[in-house]
């Protein structure tokens, strides 16, 4: 294991998440509460919800699953708990912030306060912010103008390679900052960036490393375009299909109606456990011959707001 511990307020605060297998130790989450009531047909796009929720329901699948992560040993954290009372009302306005992976990334670094794209979300990096401080957590970077990223375009294939999809939701500025900061300071050895079609919100939908020689892949998001590979010996492109299988990654196909449905959008607890929504029985089936044991969750009104078990989680501490 590789993580950073801070000495601070008399405690010791590990951090550092850079693998999508690792044993998953300790997480960020936002319990929705009333403040998917504002969402109503006529601002639902302006929300970014695919339709309107039942908020209550909303809720009690987000437990269901943080019930099963705290069943798992995984120490959940709650973003309202880490804020004051002002700041903690804020947050318990905002729809999207459920989707926690998408507003922080915590590298070896420290904390990546991320920059989002659309309104709806634009405060949300700063009170993710807020709690990293309140954790402990250094702030290893924080996204300026012009750059635009955003958390769920990111997945490790392995604790020194991040695969960054940009285009949609994160800009090639950005994919420049969190590369030469990664890159610059040692944190990494080599980034991919991936270049997304504008169908593709984000990366994480489309592609997911299970284990360091499995990974599950949707061709038609990602075989339109190469993607760049940065190492200190420059740049190179190479179509992301071929860079995994030159990394003796096996591709598991996945298919448009599991795309749509979150089925790449899992969530690894290391020793080959993971949480995938419970309708994705062909990927299930798939993993669960390969030896992954795959615990399932109800999402029926998570993924109307447009994520997955993955979106919903910002690791804190991984081994």
């Amino acid at each position: 294991m590789w993580a950073r511990t801070l000495f601070a307020r008399g405690f010791r605060m590990k951090f550092g998440a850079q693998t999508e297998y690792g044993k998953l130790r300790k997480v960020l989450m936002h319990r929705p509460t009333e403040e998917n009531k504002r969402i109503t047909p006529g601002n639902k796009d302006a929300y970014l919800f695919r339709d309107v929720v039942y908020w209550k329901e909303f809720q009690h699948e987000h437990d269901v699953f943080t019930d099963l992560l705290i069943d798992e040993g995984v120490e959940v954290l709650m973003l309202t708990d880490q804020l004051d009372e002002h700041h903690a009302h804020i947050a318990e306005t905002l729809p999207n912030l459920v989707y926690t992976r998408d507003v922080c990334m915590v590298s070896n670094l420290g904390a990546h306060a991320l920059r989002m794209t659309y309104a709806a979300r634009q405060v949300e990096p700063l009170l993710m912010e807020m709690a990293m401080k309140k954790l402990g957590i250094p702030i290893a970077q924080s996204i300026q103008p012009p750059a635009l990223v955003e958390g769920g375009d990111f997945v490790w294939l392995n604790k020194e390679t991040p695969m960054m999809g940009f285009v949609t939701r994160s800009n090639e500025a950005g994919v420049m900052a969190v590369k030469d900061k990664l890159l610059g300071e040692g944190a990494v050895k080599e980034f991919v960036a991936v270049p997304l079609p504008s169908w593709r919100v984000h990366l994480d939908g489309a592609v997911m490393v299970m284990s360091p020689d499995i990974a599950l892949f949707h061709e038609a998001s990602l075989g339109l375009f190469p993607a760049y590979v940065y190492n200190e010996e420059g740049v190179k492109l190479q179509y992301l299909r071929d860079y995994l299988e030159e990394k003796g990654v096996e591709i598991i196909e996945g298919n448009d109606t599991e795309t749509r449905v979150f089925g790449a959008n899992i969530i690894g607890l290391g020793n080959h456990k993971c949480v995938s929504y419970e309708w994705n029985e062909r990927l299930i089936e798939i993993l669960d011959d390969r030896g992954f044991d795959v615990l399932t969750i109800p999402g029926s009104q998570l993924s109307i707001g447009g994520g997955g078990p993955h979106c919903m989680t910002c690791p804190i501490l991984r081994d």
